[in-house]
């Protein structure tokens, strides 16, 4: 177990309405440019975070939209994005992150796909009561955050709504 970490998960950004499109909407961009002023800022309590890890679902021949997503972030802290794992291989970014000490006392971004954002969080040890019963396909402005403290107990925020761009106004996330 990790101690000391945060963990932050975020949907990929916006996609285009062609589905031979595998990058970013036009809005979907708009998000990813605005991720950087976002989390350089993002706090828990009282605390400003540096990002010191970044994963995100490995690009495919559908969808190279996670990585897309915090790629401009990447590049203005200069932190490497961790793609290797396909969106269906969350259980690996888990077991990575909860069985590696170098993860204590960060703080880590997880960028994936909405259709298994959920099930990785689960694998990350979030009670699934703790959880929406899936992560709505419209909704691209929720924040899942996941703290595990200094003896690795985890304690699951509440879903936010990071209230970033215009459509995240109106998509309130469940309360568990």
């Amino acid at each position: 177990m990790p101690t000391n970490t945060n963990v932050l998960m975020i949907r990929h950004a916006e996609k285009p309405d062609d589905p031979g499109d595998t990058g970013l909407a036009i809005a979907g961009q708009e998000r990813a440019q605005a991720y950087v002023i976002y989390f350089q800022n993002i706090t828990i309590g009282p605390a400003p975070v540096r990002l010191n890890y970044l994963f995100a679902a490995a690009d495919s021949a559908e969808s190279q939209r996670p990585r897309l997503t915090i790629q401009p972030l990447s590049d203005a802290i200069g932190v490497s994005i961790d793609d290797k794992h396909s969106d269906k291989d969350y259980q690996k970014v888990a077991d990575d992150i909860l069985q590696h000490s170098k993860y204590d006392g960060s703080n880590i971004l997880i960028c994936w796909h909405h259709g298994e954002i959920l099930q990785l969080a689960e694998a990350l040890g979030v009670p699934a009561s703790s959880l929406p019963a899936q992560w709505p396909g419209d909704v691209f402005g929720w924040l899942l955050e996941l703290n595990f403290d200094a003896d690795g107990t985890l304690t699951v925020q509440p879903i936010s709504s990071q209230k970033l761009m215009y459509d995240d106004y109106g998509q309130t996330p469940p309360t568990a």
